[in-house]
């Protein structure tokens, strides 16, 4: 028999009132009631744990040895109760959320307004690639990932952003060409081929049937930036990772479209409060920002 704290409860409080219609009024249930749950311990334990007279009853020697430990187990069953409760109004657990470059634009502002509202919640950012926050939203070791249509079914989604791939070129370079002049011409300097690496992926998917001279860098974006600025070669990025940022640096687009999706993603098996409230946060926003870029513009003109 699996030990019922209910029952447990009702042993303590018989014990110390010493008599079943006080301790069935006390427990808010009937005396018969009371009285199967002690018998039902003391036959599957084959115990007897209260001698019953007359004048009420009182703990036999077996119920004297198991009394501590039953009132210590009651209050122990309380403390977490407790526990669980004031983590449940109040104490939030940290939040670890993942994102890539492709985030930039949105990401800051969700984060900015739903700590001015829960300034009680901790969050942890890691720049990390798609399918790194994939494996790492599976194992439990990130909450919450901004990425691509995530593959596995266990993962939960909803699109929030969208990106494309742009040929970077710095403006020293820049002669006003389509993307098959500057492959031709300059030295393609790619980031870590990485097997995994939707980005590498569909990077060489735009360079099939093109002409290109790959120069690999073990790197991450930032490195290729720098390199582009140095008039090394160019290279095939995010358009929202460097969008508003360099000025320096001239986006030229492809004649096909390169577009994508971005994702928030969750596990739905390891959810908790505060990913609860960030992802209902974010649907929030997601949604005012479509309702005002899809409001009509007001008329400037004079009555």
């Amino acid at each position: 028999m699996k030990i019922n704290p209910k029952y447990l409860h009702s042993i303590e409080t018989l014990a110390r009132v010493k008599n079943f219609r006080v301790a069935a009024q006390i427990l808010c249930i009937s005396q018969p009631a009371l009285s199967k749950q002690i018998k039902n311990v003391e036959e599957a334990y084959e115990i007897e744990i209260f001698i019953r007279d007359n004048q009420g009853v009182t703990l036999s020697s077996t119920g004297k040895q198991v009394i501590d430990e039953i009132i210590a187990l009651n209050r122990h069953i309380q403390k977490v109760d407790d526990h669980l409760n004031n983590i449940s109004r109040s104490n939030f657990t940290s939040l670890s959320i993942g994102f890539g470059k492709s985030s930039y634009d949105f990401l800051p502002h969700y984060i900015r307004k739903f700590q001015n509202k829960h300034q009680n919640i901790s969050i942890s950012l890691s720049d990390i690639c798609s399918h790194e926050q994939e494996e790492q939203l599976l194992s439990g070791s990130l909450d919450i990932g901004f990425m691509r249509k995530p593959i596995s079914d266990t993962l939960s989604s909803i699109k929030v952003s969208s990106d494309e791939f742009v040929l970077a070129v710095s403006k020293d370079q820049y002669t006003n060409e389509n993307v098959d002049g500057y492959l031709e011409k300059f030295n393609l300097l790619m980031m870590g081929n990485h097997s995994k690496s939707m980005m590498h992926i569909h990077t060489m998917a735009l360079l099939k049937n093109r002409v290109y001279n790959i120069t690999n860098i073990s790197a991450d974006i930032q490195t290729i930036i720098t390199l582009i600025l140095s008039n090394t070669g160019v290279a095939i990025l995010p358009k929202k990772s460097i969008l508003g940022i360099y000025d320096a640096i001239e986006l030229i687009p492809f004649p096909e479209d390169t577009s994508w999706d971005i994702h928030m993603v969750w596990n739905t098996s390891r959810t908790s409060k505060s990913v609860d409230l960030f992802i209902e946060h974010v649907k929030g926003e997601y949604s005012n920002n479509l309702n005002q870029s899809n409001a009509p513009a007001e008329s400037s003109s004079l009555d």
